[in-house]
């Protein structure tokens, strides 16, 4: 059985939010002040959803913008901004979590600077896959002791552990971690393979979200630092290589 490690593993998708709680967004400003900065990124046709009905939740996207690839997609709602990025060929990605973040963090500051919403709280989730001949039994062995191991993990076909732990970030900001690992299966060239699949969650804090505001620095020192965070944890959970 092949061994896996940190290295073994290829990013398939990302995403990046900003909660923006007071619900409130003005959708003629986005597209007149906002949008035509980021269609360069987001050529594809715009979307504009009709209004919702009152009562609604305000989590649903009232303005959505993807690129002509589909590899890239924004929605913009009165209680959040989430920044996507999904590989159409999973065979190679084509961008670094630290570059996404990069750009996703442009798109947040833009937000804000036309906007000028409360931004009470960050996110980051990657996913990432490494392609394994047996993944269930793997992760059995990888995790759990050798008397589990023989009995009753001596064959599983699927697997999942799940993780969450809080911890502070180098400038003093404490967030969420939470890991995901599980066994799946990737589509390419026709064909199915098993794959390893490794989630990743690092978020601020909900505790006193009526009162957070994060200014400009604190949201590009949150989403600079998060890259190096989340490759230190990968090699934590699978070391080598």
């Amino acid at each position: 059985m092949s061994d896996v490690s940190a290295a073994s593993f290829q990013v398939a998708s990302c995403q990046a939010s900003i909660f923006t709680p007071d619900g409130d967004l003005a959708v003629n400003k986005v597209m007149k002040a906002l949008y035509p900065k980021l269609s360069d990124v987001f050529d594809g046709e715009p979307t504009i959803l009709p209004p919702v009905p009152e009562g609604a939740p305000p989590e649903i996207p009232r303005i959505i913008i993807a690129s002509k690839s589909h590899e890239w997609r924004c929605e913009f709602s009165p209680a959040r901004v989430n920044v996507y990025w999904l590989p159409t060929q999973t065979a190679e990605p084509t961008i670094t979590v630290s570059e996404f973040l990069t750009q996703a963090t442009e798109i947040f500051l833009g937000y804000v600077e036309h906007l000028s919403p409360r931004v009470a709280r960050l996110a980051v989730m990657t996913t990432r896959f490494a392609v394994h001949e047996d993944p269930g039994l793997f992760l059995a062995r990888h995790f759990c002791k050798k008397q589990w191991d023989e009995q009753p993990l001596n064959r599983p076909e699927n697997f999942e552990l799940h993780a969450h732990k809080r911890f502070t970030l180098p400038d003093g900001l404490d967030v969420n971690s939470w890991a995901r690992n599980k066994t799946g299966r990737l589509s390419r060239g026709g064909e199915e393979e098993p794959i390893i699949l490794f989630e990743q969650d690092i978020n601020t804090l909900a505790e006193g979200l009526s009162e957070k505001a994060f200014s400009d620095a604190k949201i590009r020192g949150f989403f600079d630092v998060i890259p190096n965070q989340l490759e230190q944890i990968l090699g934590l959970y699978y070391p080598g290589g």
